[in-house]
């Protein structure tokens, strides 16, 4: 059995203090890879605290997971921007590598930004307050394909005719190809694969 940890009361005007560690405490048990064992008791457990307390910071589980999300899409949109005077060809290669890459390396927060942890839609059938956030989520990340494979238009290194439905193609394609080398790893996976993925979707010249 887990001992709880123990917390210090926070000082007036700590209390931003205490919502970031609420937040920390649910990425740190969504991390420890069982998604069923993130609840709020156990956010409170992990976080030191009571569970009534979350209350004043939080209204509900979902409002959690949403930050959980959202600090995990700011950290795959930093880590896809490229810089912008790069071959914008190369730069969305280089873009869809370090996708699959942060896939890879943070399965357990990408499970959550793709639903297979949290459902965002029904998180904001429960709390309509929620709607305008998850609207706008993982809009970021998307944006940086959007604007690359716009820019390879532009130059004439795509033959896209529209860069939003070929960006989307893209994206779906690279998280297929993500979670499909999860679920079958001894598939014999061709190398590169998504070398070809990102030249046929985005319609490479």
């Amino acid at each position: 059995m887990t001992t709880p940890r123990t917390r210090a009361r926070n000082k007036r005007g700590e209390g931003a203090q205490l919502r970031e560690e609420i937040v920390s405490a649910a990425g740190k048990l969504l991390d420890g890879g069982d998604p069923q064992s993130v609840t709020l008791r156990a956010v409170a457990r992990e976080a030191g605290i009571s569970a009534p307390s979350i209350y004043a910071h939080f209204p509900d589980l979902d409002s959690i997971l949403l930050v959980v999300s959202q600090r995990a899409f700011a950290a795959l949109e930093q880590e896809l921007t490229r810089p912008d005077d790069a071959d914008p060809a190369a730069r969305l290669r280089a873009i869809s590598a370090a996708y699959l890459a942060f896939a890879e390396r943070q399965p357990h927060r990408y499970a959550l930004m793709f639903g297979a942890v949290w459902d965002a839609s029904q998180a904001r059938d429960r709390a309509p307050a929620l709607a305008d956030d998850l609207a706008v989520l993982g809009m970021g990340a998307f944006d940086v394909f959007h604007r690359t494979l716009t820019e390879c238009v532009a130059k004439g290194l795509s033959t896209s005719a529209d860069p939003f439905a070929d960006a989307t193609a893209l994206w779906v394609g690279l998280h297929g190809y993500a979670q499909l080398q999860v679920a079958t790893p001894l598939f014999p996976w061709p190398p590169h694969l998504w070398d070809s993925l990102v030249d046929r979707l985005a319609l490479l010249a």
